[in-house]
């Protein structure tokens, strides 16, 4: 391995030789320099390739929080992920501000189902704290063999102190598509975007069948792959940009565009957000608020507007590096600024209305009777306990159909 620092030398110096007044190579020098102090001075032994790879990561890690140098190891762990099955707890985390940061928990995870929350900052990681830590260093240690505990120390916010969480590790399968249906209003949610995604949407919506409108759940999805974000938003729309990638250069530009199949559903849509729908999620959400093929409904999104390049390096290792930055079809950044949605909805508690007697004309003495009286009553109790009763935790859903049901209200009307 010295020949390693060896070589190190030699370029430097040659360099240097040949460029001595550029202030660059003499930084090269001075890192030469550090490294031989460190290998023959420091009180431990310590790797010159992980002296190396350090210096690397150091240097990629002081750009943005999305760029990374990832050794062997953890670009076979980045290629796993985009698989949708992988060892760990199911959430997706960054680094901001140089805190460990939850982008979002992945739905039906031992992260999601602990109650971890999109912005919940993690300070801890089985007692060790993460200030100072790479990303990759701590999804790293969030990983681990499925069975074992992790635990995790996180500020969040509205808590009066550091909230403590023990979870057991897992494999995670994650499924991208789901959906129901309520009544005659068709939902989706999509947990992420992987490999397929585009193709498990397309079969959704086949069996969802005839419907009246459609509910697009992205609310904690952590985005993932471009093309499945380009193909999702290519099923709802007929013609135009979906999404451009702008680049350090002016003329660096990549525009991707919709096809008209001529089977682009035209049912009124809802898209829901929150601040755990990030990346591709954004894309989606942005490109069917601009086209106004969809009401975006919930509260902004995380705003992670940037695109990684993953580039090998020829020895098992890749960069992962930020190239360019997302705009949505009107030409709007994405980047820490999100997606605004059209109808804020926080979410919130559903309270059954107060029961207590209210004076009606049915409580008149000797009102006349409606025949019908009972029939309607029931039809339409019926109708609203089934509805409330399963959305009785989630009211942004529950404004959704509303939203769909209204607007079918009134197109019948007009048509009418």
């Amino acid at each position: 391995m010295r020949r390693v620092l060896a070589l190190i030398f030699v370029f430097v110096f040659m360099a240097c030789a040949s460029f001595a007044e550029t202030p660059k190579y003499e930084k090269l020098r001075i890192f030469a320099k550090v490294m031989a102090i460190i290998e023959h001075d420091y009180v431990d032994n310590v790797s010159e390739v992980d002296l190396i790879n350090n210096a690397i990561k150091g240097m990629v890690s002081s750009l943005d929080p999305h760029s990374s140098y990832m050794t062997k190891d953890e670009y076979k762990e980045l290629k796993i992920m985009t698989t949708g099955k992988f060892g760990g707890l199911g959430m997706v985390v960054t680094m901001k501000d140089g805190m460990l940061t939850v982008v979002s928990p992945i739905e039906d995870t031992p992260a999601y189902k602990a109650g971890i929350k999109a912005g919940d900052i993690i300070i801890k990681i089985n007692g060790e704290s993460t200030i100072g830590m790479t990303l990759d260093q701590a999804v790293k240690k969030l990983r681990g063999k499925p069975g074992t505990k992790v635990k995790l120390t996180i500020l969040r916010e509205g808590a009066t102190k550091p909230i403590e969480l023990v979870i057991t590790r897992a494999i995670i399968h994650v499924k991208s598509v789901k959906y129901k249906r309520f009544g005659d209003i068709g939902y989706v949610k999509i947990t992420q975007f992987q490999d397929g995604t585009t193709k498990e949407l397309k079969k959704a919506l086949d069996k969802l069948g005839k419907i009246d409108g459609l509910v697009l759940d992205l609310r904690n999805d952590p985005g993932g792959l471009l093309k499945e974000a380009v193909g999702v938003c290519d099923l709802f729309i007929k013609k135009g940009v979906i999404v451009s990638i702008r680049g350090r250069n002016k003329n660096d530009v990549q525009y991707f565009y919709a096809h008209d199949d001529g089977d682009e559903p035209t049912y009124p849509m809802v898209v829901l957000i929150n601040a755990g729908t990030a990346s591709a999620a954004e894309i989606v959400s942005g490109c069917l608020k601009d086209h106004k093929r969809a009401i975006v409904m919930g509260v902004r999104s995380f705003g992670k507007g940037s695109v990684q390049s993953i580039i090998p390096l020829g020895d098992g290792s890749a960069l992962r590096l930020t190239t360019a930055r997302y705009y949505t079809p009107n030409g709007k950044s994405i980047q820490a600024v999100g997606i605004q949605p059209d109808i804020v909805v926080h979410q919130a508690k559903i309270i059954p209305e107060n029961t207590g007697v209210s004076l009606r004309e049915s409580n008149l003495l000797h009102h006349l009777n409606n025949p019908e009286l009972k029939k309607l009553l029931n039809k339409g109790k019926k109708q609203k306990i089934n509805l409330q009763q399963e959305l009785k935790n989630d009211y942004q859903l529950l404004r959704a159909i509303e939203l769909i049901k209204a607007e079918d209200i009134i197109c019948s009307r007009k048509s009418g």
